[in-house]
């Protein structure tokens, strides 16, 4: 009876959780499918537990199948493993990833190895030769859809006098502008996101950046763009602002990497979804 509760009272959570669309915190919308096929086993697994208690009621008589006994103890840590959890997704199913994670897992800024720069200014040929087998490589692969869908974003961004970091291409924008710096450098970019600082940032820098989800907040990782500012230290971590900007470049550790100038910082609410997704 109780395995049976456990198993609805999951499907519930899943329910839940697709109905107030919460369950975006969690997993990205590709993953939908199989929670819905989760839900629906869940259900009807728990069902049939608990119409086979019930139907184990309607007999008085001992057939011979005999269970070892358990303690009232054992029973409440067994179950508590399961019950547990599931109240906590009741309660507290609105938790948004925030920059304390980012902390750990640091954010990715893109940029190009100055050791990759070197190799090209030392001797441009061989670099460039190196540069066209892997692109015929690529092309004897074939080019996916993907492929194709990138390169007409990255002729539309090259387009514009202005690079507005959308939700549905965050992703890849922020990787074309990290891979064409100095094609992009001097366009003006508008970006939005939440305030997050790497231990080693200088007092007037922040990264404006959001968490990029493939299936889970498991793989989450942090995308950003440092934002260099006199007045940085007035946005405290985790506020959500609006930047906008000239696109520069700036040297990070070895890497060579985008950064935005002379930025106008706006405070904003956060989105109703703050995650971006690699679709």
């Amino acid at each position: 009876m109780i395995r049976g509760v456990l198993l609805c009272g999951y499907a519930l959570l899943f329910i839940k959780l697709l109905v107030s669309g919460n369950i975006t915190n969690y997993i990205a919308p590709k993953m939908f499918p199989f929670m819905y096929f989760a839900t629906f086993t869940l259900l009807f697994l728990g069902g049939v537990q608990i119409w086979r208690k019930e139907e184990s009621h309607c007999c008085h008589h001992c057939e011979g199948e005999h269970h070892v006994p358990k303690t009232i103890g054992q029973s409440v840590r067994v179950y508590g493993l399961f019950f547990i959890p599931l109240l906590i997704g009741f309660m507290f199913s609105n938790h948004v990833l925030d920059s304390s994670l980012a902390a750990k897992r640091g954010v990715q800024l893109g940029g190009k190895e100055k050791q990759l720069v070197q190799e090209f200014l030392e001797n441009p040929d061989e670099y460039m030769d190196n540069i066209d087998k892997q692109i015929e490589n690529i092309i004897q692969d074939g080019i996916t859809t993907e492929v194709q869908k990138e390169k007409e974003l990255n002729k539309d961004l090259l387009d514009k006098s202005i690079i507005v970091v959308n939700d549905d291409q965050y992703i890849s924008t922020l990787n074309f502008i990290s891979e064409q710096i100095d094609v992009v450098t001097g366009k003006r970019i508008e970006i939005t996101g939440f305030v997050f600082r790497e231990r080693d940032f200088a007092p007037n820098e922040f990264v404006v950046a959001r968490y990029g989800v493939t299936c889970c907040v498991a793989d989450a990782t942090v995308y950003g763009i440092l934002v260099r500012a006199d007045d940085a230290a007035t946005w405290e971590n985790d506020t959500w602002v609006k930047v906008e900007g000239v696109i520069d470049e700036a040297k990070y550790k070895q890497w060579i990497i985008p950064i935005i100038t002379n930025p106008k910082v706006t405070i904003v609410n956060m989105p109703e979804q703050p995650y971006v997704y690699e679709y």
